[in-house]
């Protein structure tokens, strides 16, 4: 992640005040830009490269950040080359401004979905989902989703229309039967949609989004230059939430 997007996934950002703007800048630094430690030059070197102005008095807020407020942890501690986010005080921003707003309502979606999955594969598939999501790893938070929504589609049609897909099946040119759930791995994920729709236990509008979100994941799943923004991921998984997991689960 950029430090431009970082910043935009910030809701308010430019509203906040100097030094809450400094802290979140460690917290890119430090979790996104690879450093192990930051200082008055890195961060100034930063605030420049977003085109923001110079904050003063920068080395005398670090420094006096590392002491204890009134009930509160330190906000930084020293270390070998400068310093870092102190542990409590770096989860209370994440909580407080990390994220946009859709994204930590559709987190937590996401999480509320986990106890109704009761294949521990696709649940899995989920978990690693929602933590892809919640740390800006946008393309893998968007093919996991695909895989949790065609995880559960594919249960419902085993559970559920099982005859009515192996009637299809047995009149292709070499027919094909599903008995037990890794049988669909031998189908293609485009086949078994066209299928149930064949088979008539899905409608024109569910086959369409569920064909539109296979289309959009395999257009994220090769090198690609397409570009894959945070409103196009939060877009993807709010589809899931809304038309596949109700539908299907």
């Amino acid at each position: 992640m950029i430090a431009d997007e970082f910043v935009a996934s910030i809701t308010d950002f430019d509203k906040l005040g100097v030094s809450v703007q400094t802290d979140l800048l460690a917290m890119y630094l430090l979790e996104h830009g690879g450093a192990g430690a930051v200082g008055p030059a890195s961060l100034e070197s930063l605030r420049v490269a977003l085109r923001m102005s110079n904050q003063s008095r920068l080395a005398a807020y670090l420094s006096e950040s590392t002491k204890r407020r009134a009930g509160k942890a330190a906000r930084y501690v020293k270390v070998k080359g400068g310093y870092v986010l102190e542990r409590a005080y770096a989860s209370e921003l994440k909580a407080t401004h990390l994220g946009r707003p859709l994204a930590r309502h559709l987190a937590t979606s996401l999480r509320g979905t986990l106890s109704a999955i009761g294949d521990s594969a696709v649940q899995s598939y989920l978990e690693e989902s929602i933590a892809a999501f919640e740390h800006g790893h946008r393309r893998a938070a968007l093919i996991l989703t695909w895989c949790v929504a065609y995880g559960i589609l594919r249960d419902w049609l085993f559970r559920n229309h099982l005859a009515a897909l192996n009637r299809v099946m047995g009149g292709w040119k070499k027919p094909t039967t599903i008995a037990k759930l890794d049988d669909f791995q031998d189908i293609t994920e485009a086949v078994v949609i066209d299928t149930a729709r064949t088979a008539a236990v899905i409608s024109k509008e569910q086959h369409k989004t569920l064909k539109q979100l296979l289309d959009q994941r395999n257009s994220y799943a090769h090198p690609t230059t397409k570009p894959i923004t945070p409103s196009i991921v939060e877009a993807y998984i709010d589809t899931v939430i809304h038309e596949v997991i109700p539908a299907y689960g």
